[in-house]
């Protein structure tokens, strides 16, 4: 039939064409890093959505408690007083005396059970790094970050009908297992797909600041959300997100699995002997602790202290958010001007004087300055110590960063575990004053050993330089190095120091 036949050239024509655009689509690296920005941003959202909203929801379940044994209470002493008046006895005489709700003793006893909550995610994580490299080797990095992403969905669907600790527990457990892969495999994409440093620097800058976009909107977002619309409404408009992302994956990178081949690298165990790079990572790990006591303690502390409503309680970490953009995009260049090691005992000391000063806050607009100096110390760190990693992994090891970057990320995993579960339990015990002051001292304390940084070397210990090749290792003699300087400089880029 003519009309069939038509119809069956129309829906191959389009096939086609659907299949060109898909081929395309695959082969651009933009679109690429674009769909690594955009999971980024995704997972950090949920990350922080939840971090004003916990602790409201648990108060709000403690209130209700509260409620209902109070009114069980009162029927009881009610039910005494007529049992009394019926025999003509006092109705005055042995009633309970009614409970009183303070806030500031329920939000003490919060701060542990929201401590471990938040810091599940990083537990999980943490043991999860250690297997999503290897099934990236066997199935391939876009089957991973698919996985991940879908994981990511699930976890923000038990977040939207959790009503209790142990559901909101698993959800954030959940997190921590999707994120494990889409870390890994989405920088490894970027990696792969901008072979040449100085792009591969600048995509993987775009990549991560869809994790700080997520991470600016998220604090405001769930607490604007919860006020406003509700819990269930805010987490299912984050998992319709994800799901879109994970269409648009489908879609590029197509559901199919790929082994990747391996590489020579410098096992994590001879990393973390480098005294360097322990030093760098350890820098991170505090100051990103520094942070992550601040998720389940401020909102509480801020709870008991201040009248504010739920929805104000996301804008209490904007200020953090402004403050590590500015830190990361606008001072890489002055970090290294001003000597990377001196930059970090720096914004060490910024952080330690804005954690003394924040328990002295009567006032949202006060907790403001100290806010943003904590984000851009932290963001100032990373973009001192991450070029630093990178140039000693470059003079000291194999030419390979997926290692040393997974050292820094099981600093910021440990940061994430150990900050929000120990400081639950401290604040329980020393108050929230001097959990900041505790905190801002060991960062003080820490400062002398980023001095050493000043020792590391700006060349190979053999007097060899970098190599064009990085699975080559030709001896580069002190005489020939002024020769070759520039040429390896053009291939290194940044790693290399060059002013551009």
């Amino acid at each position: 039939m003519p009309g069939f036949a038509i119809a069956r050239d129309q829906i191959r024509f389009l096939a086609d064409r659907l299949s060109s655009i898909r081929d395309r689509a695959g082969n651009s690296n933009s679109l690429a890093l674009a769909i690594v920005f955009l999971t980024n941003l995704v997972d950090n959202l949920l990350l922080t959505s939840v971090v004003p909203v916990i602790p409201a929801l648990l108060l709000q379940q403690d209130k209700q408690e509260f409620d209902n044994t109070n009114s069980a209470l009162h029927s009881y002493n009610d039910m005494r007083a007529c049992s009394k008046e019926a025999l003509n006895l006092s109705t005055t005489e042995d009633e309970l005396p009614p409970p009183v709700f303070s806030l500031t003793s329920v939000a003490v006893t919060e701060n542990s059970r929201v401590g471990w909550l938040l810091s599940s995610k990083a537990v999980v994580q943490i043991l999860a790094n250690f297997l999503i490299g290897q099934l990236c080797n066997r199935i391939g990095y876009p089957l991973i970050l698919l996985a991940g992403s879908f994981v990511i969905f699930m976890s923000s669907i038990v977040f939207a009908f959790a009503e209790s600790y142990i559901p909101l527990l698993l959800a954030r457990s959940l997190q921590g297992l999707g994120s494990a892969g889409t870390v890994v495999a989405g920088m490894s994409i970027v990696a792969r797909r901008y072979p040449d440093d100085k792009s591969r620097s600048r995509a993987m800058g775009l990549a991560m600041s869809g994790g700080a976009c997520g991470v600016l909107v998220g604090y405001p977002f769930g607490g604007f959300m919860y006020n406003f619309v509700g819990k269930t409404a805010a987490f299912l408009m984050i998992a319709v997100s994800i799901l879109l992302d994970a269409g648009i994956q489908v879609f590029v990178f197509g559901i199919k699995v790929k082994t990747e081949s391996y590489v020579t690298i410098t096992p994590l165990y001879a990393l973390l002997k480098d005294h360097y790079i322990l030093i760098a990572s350890g820098a991170v790990m505090l100051t990103t602790m520094s942070m992550s006591v601040l998720e389940p303690t401020v909102p509480l502390w801020v709870m008991s202290t201040m009248e504010v409503k739920n929805w104000e309680l996301g804008l209490v970490f904007l200020p953090d958010s402004v403050g590590y953009l500015m830190g990361t995009n606008c001072f890489g260049l002055p970090a290294r001007n001003m000597g990377r090691w001196m930059c970090t005992i720096f914004c060490m000391l910024l952080i330690a004087l804005c954690l003394i000063c924040l328990p002295f806050a009567t006032s949202l607009p006060q907790l403001i300055l100290p806010h943003f100096g904590l984000g851009l110390g932290l963001g100032i760190t990373d973009a001192a110590v991450m070029p630093l990693l990178a140039l000693l992994v470059d003079l000291r090891h194999e030419a390979f960063y997926g290692c040393v970057y997974a050292v820094v990320q099981l600093a910021v995993c440990l940061a994430y575990f150990v900050g929000p579960s120990v400081a639950g339990l401290l604040v329980s015990a020393v108050g929230f004053p001097w959990l900041m002051r505790g905190m801002a001292l060991m960062n003080i304390v820490y400062c002398p050993l980023c001095y050493l940084l000043s020792k590391a070397p700006l060349e190979a210990e053999d007097g060899t330089l970098l190599s064009k090749d990085p699975t080559a290792t030709p001896n580069y003699t002190a005489e020939s190095r002024h020769t070759e300087i520039d040429e390896v400089r053009l291939f290194y880029g940044r790693l290399c120091e060059d002013d551009d």
